[in-house]
């Protein structure tokens, strides 16, 4: 049933104590005031259980429809015989309100019961009032009851066909499965048996609609629907779900054996070639199994959980069956999912936080940028290093929520620090592949930047060179569009991707960062100390500046001062710092003739 027509269908019932209300009110006898009462509290009754409830599709079927037809017969007898009508006043018509109700609702079968029913009422009001029945009045009305069957049972019919059934096979849909599955459980919760839904799909169908066409694939289709229909009990309710699968609905389920057997009949009615035309074929299928309450309680859960079951069959081989089996929860799925959890409340709290580690020049010595990089200081399990929240991050999609709170807190702290004295200080900020790939990412920087009023050449963004070099033709583009507002573009752990030179001559770039893998090794391997070189040669060859990336040590510092690396961050100057932390280690700095080598912060 559709559940939009069983709410006109409560609706429609207003019409009974408004009428009688009425004809209360012309035929000045209480009996009508009662039954309009009467009335209107039935009617109150199913408006409740289609708009509120949500369940007076299912109350609109057997055994549950034969009460609300009794009820509402039974008022109609109530309102023939109670009231003493007058010579001449036949309220037979008001029986014509009720049919299209039911033929709308129901379709003609049902509309048929209740002629049926009508001509018993219409013959009850003649014996008890008095009257002749085969009049011009009982003519018009059956007429009427007629008319409505005809265009409104008929039209119903033919939407509830197009709707729930499938029109190749003449089976019941997808639509209609859930449906009916959803009105078993709701019967079932309060029976408390089981049943099993079963999910077919056939192996290898593609193959047939791909080498034979799409009309033999109809052909086999609709064969198989039949045969598997012929080969199971009448109370399963088989269904095409759409392309080549189907779904079989088990009622009153005792154990596993009963789906198996199910199975069994199913498999066996396939065995068998199946000629169509001068082709024979013979096909097999995968069966999903999930059961009612072990595997769901819930008509989407049950069917979910039965195709998961099915794509298992596949995976075993095919042309076999397999139960839902759910995924064991490791313990660390399970702190994960914590994890989560946390990083989400943190974010929608903005709970994480900003440390900057100064970039030095390494002809001035002095600082010239900050790299904004994040932290979680958690509230009882302290700090979360980020290699514990960043992956999580970016699998969640979460990264994109937390890349832009960094680049707003660091472009609003650079901004300050630029008010307080700090005026040529830029910070440099991360940006993660998902990120990257944004389309409305300059118009989110752009934003951010006229929030805090800090001017773009000031903005550093940092792209790693795996993300750079992946869809590059569009990268170029977004990467043209950024220079274009006035921020800086630099490759992060450049030398550890597979860079094209000539795509690297296009981007629009201003500076290469040497991974921290290279410096590390630069006076101990002598290939690192190559490729630091080549490096530096590249970027100097392109126009570019060249950053080095986890300087510890005074001697990797000398060398690169005398390899002209324009740039060096490392522990040898400073860690990542809390914003307090960092004010006092550039004052120090600032104040001081020489560059402070040390790792104290």
């Amino acid at each position: 049933m559709n559940q939009k027509n069983a709410k006109v269908f409560a609706l429609g019932h207003f019409i009974f104590p408004i009428v009688l209300l009425l004809l209360f009110i012309s035929q000045k006898q209480y009996v009508l005031l009662a039954l309009a009462v009467l009335s209107l509290a039935f009617t109150v009754f199913l408006v409740h259980r289609a708009h509120i409830v949500g369940d007076l599709s299912q109350l609109l079927r057997m055994p549950s429809l034969a009460v609300i037809v009794f009820v509402d017969m039974a008022m109609i007898t109530m309102v023939y015989v109670l009231p003493d009508w007058h010579p001449g006043v036949s309220p037979t018509w008001l029986l014509l309100f009720l049919l299209p109700l039911y033929a709308s609702e129901l379709g003609r079968r049902t509309a048929l019961v209740i002629c049926a029913l009508a001509v018993g009422e219409i013959l009850l009001l003649t014996i008890v009032q008095g009257g002749y029945f085969f009049s011009l009045n009982t003519v018009m009305n059956l007429l009427g009851m007629i008319v409505m069957i005809v265009l409104v049972g008929r039209t119903s019919d033919n939407l509830v066909k197009m709707a729930y059934y499938d029109s190749l096979t003449g089976m019941p849909n997808r639509e209609m499965f859930k449906d009916r599955l959803t009105s078993s459980l709701n019967k079932r919760s309060i029976r408390n048996k089981g049943l099993a839904v079963l999910f077919l799909d056939l192996d290898q169908f593609k193959h047939v609609n791909d080498t034979m066409g799409h009309e033999t694939g109809d052909l086999l289709l609709k064969t198989v629907a039949e045969r598997i229909r012929s080969n199971i009990d009448k109370d399963v309710m088989l269904a095409r779900l759409g392309g080549d699968e189907f779904a079989l609905l088990v009622q009153n389920v005792s154990n596993a054996d009963d789906a198996n057997q199910v199975c069994s009949a199913v498999f066996e009615c396939l065995k068998e070639g199946i000629l169509l035309g001068p082709h024979e074929i013979y096909t097999t299928t995968s069966i999903g199994i999930a059961l009612y309450p072990t595997h769901g309680t819930t008509p989407e859960m049950l069917m979910k959980n039965a195709e998961a079951a099915m794509y298992r069959a596949k995976q075993q081989g095919r042309n076999n069956f397999q139960y839902y089996l759910a995924p064991e929860k490791t313990e660390a799925q399970i702190e994960r999912f914590a994890m989560e959890a946390m990083l989400r409340k943190a974010l929608e709290k903005d709970e994480l936080l900003v440390y900057y580690q100064p970039r030095i020049n390494t002809k001035s010595e002095r600082v010239v940028c900050v790299e904004a990089l994040v932290r979680w200081q958690h509230p009882s399990l302290g700090v979360i290093p980020p290699k514990d929240f960043i992956p999580l991050a970016e699998e969640t999609g979460l990264i994109v929520q937390l890349g832009e709170q960094v680049l707003r807190k660091a472009c609003v702290q650079i901004k300050q620090w630029q008010d307080a004295g700090m005026e040529d200080l830029s910070v440099s900020v991360n940006l993660s592949p998902l990120q990257f790939r944004q389309q409305h990412l300059p118009g989110v920087i752009g934003r951010i930047l006229r929030q805090a009023g800090l001017l773009p050449q000031y903005l550093e963004l940092e792209i790693t060179e795996s993300a750079a070099m992946q869809n590059v033709n569009r990268n170029i583009l977004m990467l043209r569009e950024l220079k274009e507002m006035g921020v800086k573009i630099s490759i992060d752990d450049f030398g550890t991707g597979y860079s094209s030179l000539s795509y690297l001559k296009k981007f629009p770039i201003d500076a290469l960062k040497v991974d921290r893998s290279f410096i590390s090794g630069i006076h101990e391997d002598p290939d690192d100390a190559a490729i630091v070189n080549a490096i530096i040669v590249l970027a100097k060859t392109l126009k570019l500046k060249v950053t080095a990336e986890g300087v510890e040590t005074e001697e990797q510092y000398i060398y690169l001062q005398q390899h002209k690396c324009d740039e060096a961050q490392g522990y040898l100057f400073g860690k990542p710092m809390p914003p307090e932390t960092f004010e006092e280690w550039y004052k120090l700095n600032m104040t001081e003739k020489d560059l402070i080598l040390s790792p104290e912060y």
